[in-house]
């Protein structure tokens, strides 16, 4: 058997038992206090950092007592209307008049005080029993400053507290050239709306039928932030709002700030 030269030198060779073993170069140890320092970091902010939470809701903005649809209660052929949209009218004031198969005259009165926001019927027009006449943004007994009504499914009202901040994208001001509106949350709704209990706030519009997507959701109610600075009359993230005054039944959605959470709740829970 032949062994190589340099094999047989090597086991003639006495063991080196006094000298240091090399775990690493230092360019090593550069790399691994790198790596230690981020972990540290990383280990940091995912406990004193912090992420804003936030929850995304749907709605108009609108008088605290919503609309209300005016309905005849008659069929027929109607004769006279007597409201026209942004006019203002009484409880117990009369919108339309309907003559029937008969000839009689039977007038549509409105139920509610406020401002009409839609006329959905001509003179000459044949309507049936039941059909909406006009659309009015209720008063009430005392109008009050218009709000957010925002709808809220039941799932995402966890964390949502009176008092929480707002800001609301509007559709009658482009986010983009006016910015967002302020407000706060004035109340939110113990159990989920029933269909009658969204027409009564939200009068059957499109709109409404929008935002719901059913029934089931809780109605949250905004306070709008003030300020006499803007044409608006209300507080804006940019210095004045839109240069005009924000129309009855905005569309709006708004979003509800949760507060801030620390990152590793996220991992492992609150």
């Amino acid at each position: 058997m032949k062994f190589r030269f340099k094999a047989l030198a090597k086991l003639r060779e006495p063991d080196e038992l006094d000298t240091p073993a090399i775990l690493t170069s230092p360019r090593g140890w550069v790399t691994l206090g790198c790596l230690a320092a981020v972990t540290v970091a990383a280990v940091a902010w995912a406990v004193l950092g912090r992420l804003p939470q936030s929850v995304s809701a749907s709605g108009v903005i609108t008088r605290p007592y919503g609309v209300a649809a005016v309905q005849s209660l008659y069929p027929g052929l109607v004769s006279g209307v007597r409201a026209s949209i942004g006019s203002q009218v009484r409880e117990g004031q009369e919108i339309a008049v309907v003559r029937d198969a008969r000839g009689a005259s039977h007038p549509v009165l409105s139920l509610f005080g406020g401002q009409v926001v839609s006329v959905e019927v001509a003179a000459g027009q044949v309507i049936e029993a039941g059909a909406t006449v006009a659309t009015i943004e209720r008063a009430g007994p005392a109008a009050g400053q218009p709000v957010a009504l925002l709808l809220l499914s039941p799932g995402q009202a966890a964390g949502v507290r009176p008092g929480a901040s707002v800001q609301l994208a509007v559709a009658a001001a482009p986010p983009t050239a006016f910015g967002l509106l302020r407000g706060r949350i004035r109340s939110i709704g113990q159990f989920p709306l029933t269909g009658p209990e969204v027409a009564a706030l939200f009068g059957g519009l499109a709109s409404a039928r929008t935002v719901a997507a059913g029934t089931g959701k809780l109605l949250v109610t905004v306070r709008l932030r003030p300020d006499g600075r803007t044409v608006s009359g209300y507080s804006w993230t940019t210095v004045s709002g839109p240069p005009y005054p924000l129309p009855p039944l905005t569309p709006a959605t708004g979003s509800i700030d949760l507060g801030e959470l620390a990152p590793v709740t996220l991992v492992f829970g609150r």
